[in-house]
């Protein structure tokens, strides 16, 4: 993690040709501007929380859970993007209870059961 100036951070954006990057820039109030390196080439604008190392992740910790098309900004009028979905846990057993939630939490979801006990009717 690096701290820099507002000035530092747009020299450093506009070097690299990100111009979704200095949207982002310019809607952060605060200073300074926190940039998050992996490696020596990769980093990005970002508030954290971090680990030292993706690599300290184990792999069957981490799961894609969905992929989207996205507007930039929610903008119709603006570029189409991919958005994806993923949970990272300290290990495997903490993913799994998380998907356990989300499997019980799915059994109740309104939508769901509004249909299945017949709650919803459309006149």
């Amino acid at each position: 993690m690096e701290e820099v100036s507002r000035e530092e951070a747009k020299r450093r954006i506009e070097e690299i040709g990100e111009p979704f990057k200095l949207e982002i820039l310019d809607s952060i109030k605060t200073e300074p501007i926190t940039i998050y390196h992996i490696g020596d080439q990769w980093w990005d604008l970002c508030a954290g929380p971090h680990v030292e190392s993706t690599g300290k992740i184990p792999k069957k910790a981490v799961a894609l859970q969905s992929f989207a098309g996205a507007y930039w900004r929610g903008d119709e009028n603006r570029e189409m993007l991919q958005r994806i979905y993923a949970t990272a846990w300290k290990d495997p057993t903490q993913l799994k209870k998380y998907k356990k939630m989300l499997e019980e939490a799915k059994k109740r979801d309104h939508r769901m059961l509004g249909q299945k006990l017949n709650l919803f009717s459309i006149q």
